[in-house]
């Protein structure tokens, strides 16, 4: 059994849900009835804007749900960053994608608060329900959550203003303090002559910013697709934000692109990181060839295999008799031979086409299900 899916990840999410669930909204019922209605994913096209969080939320119909956010003025921005700009640590965590602990009880002393406060969010929706707020509305406040556990950014958007202005400012009157055009200027003395300019030692060039630890997760988009196009925004951000962890793992020497891989198994690689964090697969499986139960035994694949694991889980190919020696040997007598693969059992051991083993084993639900590999010799394989 899948484990219940949790909103409020981070102290950041956790801070929103306290608002929504304290000091906000009074009616406990409604909350509890909007979480289930979360965890179901009954809330979808959800599209964040500065201000407010619009979303399609099904119930016994289809509901249009909002969730309305007090916008910061001009001059509560300007308080803001400058609390932000008046503490490096501040600046830094913010600049590489957190929101800094203190930061929000400073922001709400100084009248420009981040989270809500009493009175800042106003719920909407087309249901019959009168409730302040009704169960859908409810929903969207935890799926907003979800939003603000991936990218602390979202709380300012909801505020006013989005990452790349933000980050802007912070800059500039950063290094309007430091005295400077650029952070990281070199200095450079102009005081001696050309040959003594020419013979003068070399200055270490400054260091270059060090990676982040994690990904952040791209700007809210403030358009949705068209209606007809098949998409909307929380997908198409998701999508951002993978491309943006894989790019991160070809900078931190750790992983590739992707791009090589075919669709289906690229598929298969967010299948498998979506299972990783407990959530059904459900939505993979309209845009995979093949069956629910190749789906649920391709992302095991990946998971256990990666990109060679799904090749040798998807294809076959015709190795000989000689090939499979080893494998029928170290199964015994009563082992059988298919395509690339040898089984005895509920065991099967099949060959890649650069010549390592991989363990296969039977399940009821989902067939040959990728258990280990690779390996150098079926004996090995089979310990």
């Amino acid at each position: 059994m899948a484990p219940t899916r949790k909103f409020g990840q981070t102290w950041w999410g956790k801070a929103w849900l306290e608002s929504l669930e304290t000091s906000q909204f009074a009616h406990e019922g409604r909350l509890t009835r909007g979480r289930t209605y979360a965890r179901q994913d009954r809330v979808q096209e959800v599209d964040v804007a500065p201000g407010v969080v619009n979303a399609r939320v099904w119930g016994t119909s289809t509901y249009a749900s909002s969730l309305g956010v007090n916008v910061l003025s001009d001059e509560q921005w300007d308080q803001l960053i400058d609390i932000i700009v008046s503490r490096a640590r501040y600046s830094a965590e913010l600049l590489s994608g957190a929101l800094p602990q203190g930061l929000a009880a400073d922001a709400d002393e100084a009248g420009a608060a981040i989270l809500p406060v009493a009175g800042d969010l106003t719920p909407d929706c087309s249901c019959p329900d009168s409730g302040d707020p009704c169960k859908h509305a409810a929903a969207l406040c935890y799926i907003t959550a979800d939003l603000i556990d991936d990218d602390p950014f979202v709380l300012f958007f909801l505020r006013g203003r989005d990452r790349a202005s933000i980050v802007d400012e912070v800059r500039r009157r950063r290094n309007a303090l430091a005295g400077g055009d650029t952070a990281d200027a070199v200095e450079v003395d102009d005081s001696d002559g050309s040959v003594e300019a020419f013979t003068r030692s070399v200055r270490a060039l400054p260091s270059s910013r060090p990676l982040p630890v994690e990904a952040g997760r791209p700007n809210p988009l403030r358009v949705s697709p068209p209606a007809d196009s098949g998409l909307n925004n929380r997908e198409l951000e998701r999508l951002a934000a993978d491309a943006a962890g894989r790019a991160m793992a070809i900078l931190g020497g750790a992983g590739r692109s992707g791009l090589e891989v075919s669709r289906d198994a690229d598929l298969l690689r967010r299948a498998a990181e979506r299972r990783s964090k407990g959530l059904s697969l459900a939505r993979f499986a309209p845009l995979f060839a093949g069956s629910d139960a190749e789906l649920e035994a391709g992302a095991t694949a990946w998971d256990r295999g990666g990109e060679p694991g799904v090749l040798v889980a998807t294809t076959s190919w015709p190795a000989s008799v000689e090939q499979l020696a080893p494998a029928k040997a170290a199964l015994g007598a009563k082992a059988r031979k298919s395509a690339n693969a040898m089984h005895a059992g509920p065991v099967q051991l099949r060959l890649d086409p650069d010549l390592r083993w991989w363990r296969f084993e039977s399940d009821e639900l989902f067939g040959w299900v990728l258990s280990a590999g690779p390996f150098e010799s079926a004996a090995e394989a089979l310990e």
